[in-house]
């Protein structure tokens, strides 16, 4: 796997997520064992200078539990997002039972060239934005 999965289910487009998991449906049933539900988790960070980890703060979660074929799969994502946490959790669960679908795996390498290519844009973006100090000096 190429990619980071938690990081490319979280940010791919919901409805992409959506389609592909309700694919995913129709082969391995899956029993929801805790709804979609909104909550708030404590976010760590570490001192850069004293490598303690502290409490930054809390941020807005959704989580969800399913089970597929008797193998739970749990789903976390920030912000209040259903659908978003329950399609983690059915993929979680899919990949924890080491099957090898390779649409699977298909989906999370398209989706996180995606991501990839999105974030490139967007830092191109923010770099066109940069000002550049010397040459207000020269003015």
């Amino acid at each position: 796997m190429r990619y980071d999965t938690d990081y490319v289910l979280c940010e791919c487009p919901l409805d992409s997520l959506k389609g592909f998991v309700e694919s995913l449906e129709s082969d391995y049933p899956v029993r929801v064992v805790k709804d979609p539900d909104v909550c708030l988790t404590m976010v760590r960070a570490e001192d850069s200078l004293e490598k303690q980890e502290f409490y930054l703060g809390e941020v807005l979660t959704t989580e969800c539990e399913v089970e597929v074929n008797g193998e739970a799969g749990y789903g976390l994502c920030v912000g209040e997002e259903p659908v978003r946490g329950y399609c983690i959790a059915v993929i979680d669960a899919l990949i924890h039972q080491g099957i090898e679908d390779p649409r699977i795996l298909e989906f999370l390498n398209e989706q996180g060239d995606r991501v990839q290519r999105s974030e490139k844009e967007e830092y191109a973006r923010t770099l066109q934005t940069r000002v550049d100090f010397k040459l207000m000096e020269e003015e």
